[in-house]
């Protein structure tokens, strides 16, 4: 039985001296896919994250946004219920961010459920249902973005509400 939660850490979790088709061919065994199906899911993880035309490129070779990229497609390629994501858009180009985010939009529009960490709160404002804001290592607050704006006066984002609850100070 394969697995029910996928995994892309905030470290690339990826073997650089490997192509990103032979990581994914690597882990897809690894969760017991083998043959056409495992060919499939290869070849739309690689679509998903726009690494078709470098699938057969060693991932050593990739910038830190392929990178990343490669990284998510490797913790989609079984198809969890369950993705988590901690920090997945750090340090990439805003158009492999934006395509990331439209993805992990539509995965979860499908049914896949995403725990999803980030220090950018229009990223969980875009893409959460619900926020657990976390100061020190305490949930401080929890609620749908909407939610959480509207009862916490004067702020109209999210980030907002984080910085009220957290405070301004810097953090070392």
């Amino acid at each position: 039985m394969r697995p029910l939660f996928g995994l892309a850490p905030q470290e690339v979790a990826l073997y650089t001296s490997l192509t990103a088709r032979e990581n994914l061919r690597y882990f897809g065994r690894l969760y017991g896919l083998t043959g056409q199906t495992l060919s499939e899911r290869i070849d739309y993880c690689l679509t998903l994250v726009g690494l078709s035309d470098k699938a057969d490129t060693r991932v050593e070779t990739y910038s830190g946004g392929m990178k990343r990229r490669a990284n998510l497609a490797a913790a989609i390629l079984h198809e969890p219920r369950l993705l988590v994501l901690d920090e997945p858009t750090v340090g990439i180009d805003a158009q492999s961010r934006n395509m990331l985010l439209e993805n992990l939009k539509g995965l979860r529009d499908t049914g896949m459920t995403i725990m999803y960490t980030t220090h950018y709160m229009e990223e969980a404002q875009q893409l959460c249902s619900r926020v657990a804001v976390v100061d020190h290592g305490c949930i401080i607050a929890t609620g749908t973005p909407d939610a959480l704006i509207d009862q916490t006066e004067g702020c109209t984002s999210l980030e907002d509400v984080f910085l009220h609850l957290t405070g301004k100070q810097l953090r070392d």
